[in-house]
C-alpha cells in the first residue's frame, strides 16, 4: 500500500513538473474576420445590394463648433470590400 501511494506520488511529481517546465505548445493562428473599409464586419453587409446595415457613432457639435456629444448614425457603406470568404455551399436533402 505504502508503495502504491509513493507511486502515485512520484507520477503526479514528475506530470507536475513535465506540465511546468516544458515548453508550451504552439497554438494555430487565429482566422481573419471579414472587415469591410468601414470596420464593420461581412455579417453586417447585404449580400444581394452591398449595402451596410451597421451603425458608427460619430461627434456631434453645435454651430459655434462645441462637442455636444456623440450620435449614432447608419454606415453609408455601399459594398463590403475585405477578404473574399470561401463560398456558401448547400447540399440537397438526403433522401432515401
Amino acid at each position: 500500500m505504502v508503495l502504491e501511494m509513493l507511486t502515485g506520488a512520484a507520477l503526479l511529481a514528475i506530470g507536475w513538473a513535465a506540465g511546468r517546465f516544458a515548453p508550451a505548445r504552439r497554438r494555430s493562428p487565429k482566422l481573419p474576420k471579414p472587415i469591410c473599409g468601414c470596420r464593420h464586419e461581412l455579417a453586417y453587409h447585404d449580400p444581394a445590394t452591398g449595402e451596410c446595415h451597421g451603425v458608427k457613432t460619430v461627434d456631434k457639435h453645435n454651430r459655434h463648433g462645441d462637442w455636444v456629444g456623440e450620435e449614432q448614425v447608419r454606415c453609408t457603406c455601399r459594398q463590403y470590400d475585405g477578404p473574399t470568404p470561401l463560398p456558401t455551399v448547400y447540399a440537397p436533402e438526403v433522401t432515401s
